[in-house]
């Protein structure tokens, strides 16, 4: 009741519809004309060319009309209906043929539907073509903006991707954009790769002031450096008159937009414009400036990245010079090969040494040139997947030169990698022929002298045996003799002599125990194992170390220089033991196979550092297991000694026969 009492009231406030009611106050009129006197005398005389009936319907009909134009299909049948109603007192009091005026007043309300439906459906045909006219308007305007934006975004990315400077970047976009937005004021920060701070690196309309306070600054700090923080896009629509002063030296600007530069990894920095106009439309103008801030922000990063494939290109390239330099002028030969083992480049040195040309070389099989006993172990090395275990070892080989002559060189892998995978071969090969010849001389020699000391150790002890040992003995059962015989001697002459019995037995094991020391007869006479036994025992009295000798295999005698060299280094490593590891317990074993002696030295001790190069044994003072190692080497075996801080040490000898 309430909604139509509020209806009534707009109703009776639209001027259409005292409108449509004085029409329809007319009509009644003129219709009841001639049941009223003076009225019909004026209609009579009226110079009407219509007769009066006809004229009343053509004058109720406009009202309807009249009102489904205004109200639509709900008016016009109201108001069709409504007439029709003030029709129905002629047909019932008035009319002498009822029937005829039902028909008519049916007709009417008919024709008023009729009507209003035609006029509804006409104003909604109106209203949808209206509707499409003012969307395809709209999509023309979208579409001139767009076409607008794509020719806005060409011109700066064909004027910013001329160059590579970014500041020249920045300056030239800021002026484009300025262009295309009509903004007075604008400017450019980018932000710095090392410190991630943003630099004011192009501007236009802003204040001294401004300019020299924000030339620099952190992320997260004033409007730009939380939209370079945030990525977001940031809209003042008031600005006030202090930041419009402090901006830009104005009172006059009205709107600040803020947008972040972003490429496709990362924000470069921020483009920002301020704007002095009122009707300027702020948020059709900011998918614009973030189109143009992502066109600036992408060109900033083609350009330092660009700077950095240059400064790249130009290291490699200095690089390749230097590398090409020493590769030409290194004084060992230096192949690279594809992955099957084919000469791609040989350097100078490469010629000396084999007597071949450059040209002689290129697409050579680099083992083509060692020798036939190296073939194998040089196409393992060179092959597509070599081992792990055998890239960058140094392996020394046979070389066969042109003339057909040999040298002896030290050959070295190792794999040329792009993306982690292997593209090629590069082998150094150095002469070592004046090298090995030197070394065999120096082998020759240390052998020689190894043997003359043996030699000279056994002489020592059968001399200190054979001569001293008993002159010892002679001496002790003389003065034994005097001290137990009859003669009287004084006391004091009896107690000097006691004394001096001591001292010559004290002397006889002295000499006897370094008899045994230079070269105990026990190896000589027995063997290796009860030699062995000798040790573990002597090492037990003098050491105070447990130990535990096992012996495996079929027990025999070997080599004289083998057993000796063996005998050598387990006296060396229990000496060490006694010396220096500070064990209690040692465990020694030898086992017999049929190919080889293998003996095993184990402590509880300290254990110390073992250098993984020969060379840094001496430094760090391991002489005595250079000696052993190379004791081992005159017999043709191996020396391994494994130790750890804590955790005792290990000494494994393999001699084979």
């Amino acid at each position: 009741m309430t909604k139509t009492k509020l209806l009534m009231k707009q109703v009776l406030k639209v001027p259409h519809f005292w409108i449509i009611l004085a029409i329809m106050a007319y009509g009644a009129v003129f219709y009841y004309a001639d049941q009223i006197p003076l009225i019909r005398d004026i209609v009579d005389r009226a110079p009407i060319g219509l007769a009066r009936y006809t004229t009343h319907r053509i004058l109720s009909i406009i009202p309807v009309a009249y009102a489904a134009l205004v109200f639509g299909f709900k008016g016009g049948a109201s108001t069709a209906i409504f007439v029709s109603l003030a029709l129905l007192p002629r047909v019932l009091f008035i009319s002498e043929e009822q029937g005829e005026a039902y028909a008519e007043i049916i007709a009417f309300l008919y024709i008023g539907l009729l009507v209003s439906w035609l006029i509804d459906r006409l104003q909604q045909v109106v209203h949808r073509l209206e509707n499409t006219r003012q969307e395809l308007t709209d999509s023309l305007q979208t579409i001139r903006q767009q076409q607008q934006q794509l020719i806005s975004l060409y011109a700066i990315s064909t004027m910013i991707y001329r160059t590579l400077d970014i500041d020249e970047i920045a300056k030239n976009a800021l002026k484009e954009v300025l262009n295309v937005t009509g903004a007075e004021v604008g400017w450019i920060y980018v932000e710095d790769n090392e410190t991630k701070d943003l630099i004011l690196s192009a501007h236009h309309g802003l204040s001294p002031e401004f300019v020299n306070a924000a030339k620099r600054i952190k992320r997260g700090e004033n409007l730009d450096g939380q939209v370079a923080q945030s990525g977001q896009p940031k809209v003042i629509q008031k600005v006030s008159r202090e930041l419009s002063l402090r901006l830009s030296g104005r009172e006059d600007m009205v709107a600040i937009l803020i947008v972040p530069l972003r490429s496709r990894i990362a924000i470069r920095g921020t483009l920002g414009i301020a704007i002095g106009t009122q009707q300027y439309d702020t948020s059709s103008k900011l998918d614009l400036l973030t189109a143009l801030g992502d066109e600036i922000g992408i060109a900033i990063g083609h350009a330092r990245l660009s700077l950095k494939q240059k400064v790249v290109t130009e290291q490699l390239q200095l690089s390749e010079e230097r590398y090409r330099g020493l590769f030409e002028t290194s004084s060992d030969a230096i192949f690279v090969c594809s992955s099957a083992g084919r000469i791609i480049s040989a350097n100078r040195a490469c010629e000396q040494l084999t007597g071949y040309s450059n040209e002689e070389l290129q697409n050579t099989d680099i083992y083509n040139i060692f020798c036939a006993e190296g073939l194998e172990e040089v196409k393992q090395l060179i092959s597509e997947k070599p081992k792990e275990d055998t890239q960058g070892e140094d392996v020394e080989l046979g070389l066969v030169r042109k003339d057909g002559t040999e040298a002896f060189v030290e050959l070295k892998i190792s794999p040329l990698l792009r993306a982690d995978e292997s593209v090629g071969m590069q082998a150094i090969v150095r002469d070592i022929t004046e090298e090995r010849r030197l070394r065999q001389n120096m082998q020759y020699y240390i052998t020689q002298i190894t043997r003359a000391q043996e030699d000279e150790r056994l002489r020592i002890s059968r001399e200190l045996h054979d001569d001293t040992a008993q002159v010892l003995v002679g001496l002790s059962r003389g003065l034994d003799s005097l001290i137990s015989g009859k003669s009287k001697l004084p006391k004091p002459a009896i107690e000097r002599l006691d004394k001096l019995h001591e001292m010559t037995d004290s002397a006889l094991k002295d000499v006897r125990r370094f008899s045994q020391d230079l070269r105990p007869s026990v190896l000589d006479d027995l063997g290796l194992v009860p030699a062995l036994e000798w040790l573990a025992t002597d090492i037990e009295k003098q050491g105070g170390v447990t130990t535990e000798f096992s012996i495996t295999g079929n027990q025999r005698r070997l080599q004289p220089e083998s057993e000796l060299a063996i005998f050598r280094i387990a006296q060396e490593a229990l000496s060490n033991v006694r010396k220096h590891s500070q064990a209690s317990t040692v465990e020694m074993a030898i086992d017999f196979s049929d190919d080889a002696v293998t003996l095993i030295i184990t402590d509880n001790g300290q254990g110390f550092y073992v250098p993984q190069r020969t060379s840094d044994l001496v430094l760090y003072e391991k002489l005595g297991i250079i000696g052993m190692r190379e004791r081992a080497r005159l017999v043709g075996g191996t020396l391994i000694v494994q130790s750890d801080i804590g955790a005792g040490t290990t000494v494994t000898l393999r001699v084979p026969e």
